[in-house]
């Protein structure tokens, strides 16, 4: 568009290339006539960012006409026209309905429209200056501003290729000048966007719709289900409620097409709740409709653990597979745990106890997080598998194989090591044609010789490379998991877990001593057998008591941590520690023989050295009882001597004078005192 510089209307050259000049013709002409009076003229030669100009009037007329000059105004509302950058915000980005914005046309055509309207506001706040200042009236202005409106098309065709589609009718364009003055830029959105009465199917029939498709045995196609519709608009098919009874009403539903019935049953918002109430597969469902997380692998090993049961593919019997439970350390990718039998009923438990066992010998602490499904875990989600019990987070699935790990590694073993192997059993509706079933006869594999391949298996999965070989080049997934834990995980808190999870012996204590698994027991806690007064404290509470002892067993088949609670209590008294055993040779002592022996001195002299202190700080009394067996005296045998206890007689208390001040006054005639002895006393 040519504009003014230093007085002069100018041109840019990439106004004139190549849509009137190649560059090449462009130079020639300007070389051409450069030192002459006529022709072409360049007014500014490009240099340092800035365009080269050429000078608009020099050009030829037809060039001129076809760029237009802004000197020429054509039509008035040329002077206030410019394309409204809000105009342009708005219609880009506002949603209507639920398919999103506009579309890019309609988006165009309400932007021109927007801004001829603002310059329309403009021209009428100039006119109506004028008309006042000039004492006209301002009757019959809007007529003016929609005439010039119509006759700016024109313009805008013939400077910019395009035309806004406002109302001709002047009194038409006065309601929509003053509606986008009032309301905005929404005002010039058709109506047609959120009409939702224009819809047929309503919310009643839709609902009516929905249910004749879900509710029927057999499963209706859409088409069956419009026919079926049709035949109830028309009398033919009656519909009840089977909650309320209610006989629905023809009456009360409107007629629709097969096309509006179908794409209707066929659209997502329908078939999402649809095909879940009336298809038997879950996963299928979630697979089709529902979105997924995407998750990060863990860093560290120990930080969580995934855990679910498989089914080797292979049977031992006809239609019998081995049960596994395993357990897979997402941040190492080694399986750290695994049980099996030839059912699952009563594993979790027996898993568990396993998954304790493996990390104690390892001597790592167990995994932050656990990941598993819920058929299994669910009945020990208030007990073992609540948050901080034996783990600090508990994350169950319910029946949603996409939100657990290990289902991933599953599938690794089953088609990439145990497929190769005879006996292989295909999934009977495998999508890919390499895993379907094949025409030969398969054959049943020894339960034994399932379970040694399963366990050889494993063994190679952890000592195969870690998936990750730019990070932890040339290590096994087993190193990663034993030197990649992550820092802060916390030692086993057996207190938390062993009540649930342990094996209950009733037992007691005596001499400091408990018997459990055919072996002796001290007291201690934290694995250390206490000695001195925490010892004494202990023996206090537990020894001669009958004690209900909480314990787990190592891969070895020892006992790997006892607990001991009074019995039926559920307060854990103290942990029972396997009694040190010394070596009586002396020559065959060791440092372990000697650190047993000092154990046990200590132990010994902790009970001997509070029995003598208690011995001396107890005093020799005599204790003379004059209690009788007897109630009374009333029966008694004749001629048999016994003491006889003589019945007390109440001897009459004569009152003693008071002075006025209540104490007693001294009379020395009251009392006789007689030193004579009577005649009897003398002998």
């Amino acid at each position: 568009m040519p504009h003014e510089w230093n007085n002069i209307w100018v041109v840019t050259k990439d106004e004139l290339v190549p849509k009137y000049y190649t560059w090449e013709q462009l130079k020639l002409t300007i070389w051409r006539y450069e030192g002459k009076p006529y022709g072409i003229k360049r007014v500014q030669r490009a240099c340092n960012n800035r365009p080269m100009l050429v000078s608009f009037d020099s050009l030829p007329i037809e060039i001129q006409n076809a760029i237009g000059d802004p000197r020429k105004v054509d039509s008035i509302l040329e002077r206030y026209y410019e394309i409204n950058p809000d105009a342009v915000t708005f219609y880009t980005t506002v949603k209507v309905g639920v398919k999103g914005t506009l579309e890019t046309e309609v988006q165009e055509e309400y932007i021109i429209n927007a801004s001829v309207l603002q310059a329309a506001i403009k021209l009428k706040k100039a006119r109506e200056l004028e008309r006042v200042s000039k004492g006209i009236t301002i009757r019959g202005l809007m007529a003016t501003i929609s005439s010039d409106v119509n006759g700016f098309n024109k313009v805008l065709r013939a400077k910019y290729g395009i035309e806004h589609t406002l109302p001709s009718s002047a009194r038409k364009f006065e309601k929509t000048y003053n509606e986008f003055v009032k309301c905005g830029y929404g005002t010039l959105i058709s109506k047609k966007y959120n009409n939702r009465n224009a819809v047929k199917n309503t919310d009643e029939v839709r609902a009516l719709l929905e249910s004749m498709f879900v509710s029927q045995k057999h499963k209706p196609t859409p088409t069956e289900v419009s026919r079926q519709y049709e035949g109830f608009l028309n009398g033919y098919v009656e519909i009840i409620n089977n909650e309320t009874g209610e006989v629905y009403n023809p009456k009360d539903f409107k007629k629709l097409s097969k096309r509006c019935i179908t794409s209707f049953l066929a659209s997502w918002g329908s078939k999402v709740v649809t095909y879940s109430k009336r298809g038997g597969d879950r996963q299928k469902h979630l697979e089709q409709f529902i979105p997924y997380y995407d998750m990060k692998q863990p860093e560290y090993a120990g930080s969580m653990v995934s855990v679910d049961d498989r089914q080797p593919p292979f049977e031992y019997a006809p239609n019998e597979r081995v049960w596994f439970y395993n357990a897979v350390d997402l941040g190492s990718e080694c399986l750290t745990t695994w049980v099996y039998g030839v059912h699952k009923k009563g594993v979790m438990a027996d898993f568990y106890r396993q998954m304790v066992r493996n990390y104690a010998e390892w001597g790592l602490p167990l995994p932050a997080e656990l990941e598993c499904e819920s058929n299994l875990n669910s009945a020990l989600k208030d007990t073992l598998l609540r948050d901080g019990v034996m783990f600090q987070h508990v994350h169950i699935e319910a029946n949603n194989p996409r939100g657990k790990r290990c289902e991933r590694y599953w599938r690794g073993f089953r088609y990439e090591k145990e497929k190769k192997k005879e006996g292989w059993q295909a999934r009977p509706f495998a999508k890919s044609e390499p895993n379907q079933v094949s025409p030969h006869k398969v054959p049943l594999i020894p339960y034994e010789k399932i379970v040694e391949g399963c366990l050889l298996d494993i063994q190679e999965h952890n000592n195969s490379p870690h998936s990750n070989t730019k990070k932890y080049p040339g290590k096994s997934r087993w190193e990663v998991f034993l030197e990649n834990q992550h820092p802060s995980l916390k030692a086993i808190n057996y207190k938390s877990f062993l009540r649930y999870l342990g094996y209950k012996t009733e037992t007691s204590c005596n001499a400091g001593t408990i018997r459990l698994q055919a072996g002796k027991y001290w007291l201690g806690d934290d694995g250390e057998i206490y000695t001195g007064q925490r010892l004494i404290e202990l023996l206090k509470v537990v020894d001669g008591k009958e004690l209900d002892v909480y314990w787990i067993d190592g891969n070895d088949g020892q006992v790997l941590k006892a607990l001991v609670y009074l019995r039926g209590s559920d307060r854990c008294v103290c942990e029972a520690i396997v009694k040190p055993v010394c070596v009586r040779a002396t020559i065959e002592k060791t440092v372990d023989g000697k650190s047993a022996e000092e154990i046990t001195a200590r132990y010994i002299a902790t009970v001997n050295g509070y029995v003598s202190s208690r011995k001396k700080a107890i005093d020799k009394v005599t204790v003379i009882d004059n209690r009788t067996a007897v109630i009374n005296n009333k029966f008694k045998i004749r001629g048999l001597n016994s003491l006889e206890i003589k019945e007390s007689v109440e001897v009459e208390i004569l009152d003693q004078e008071q002075n006025e001040d209540g104490e007693f006054e001294y009379n020395p005639n009251t009392v006789q005192p007689s030193f004579k002895k009577e005649l009897a006393e003398t002998f």
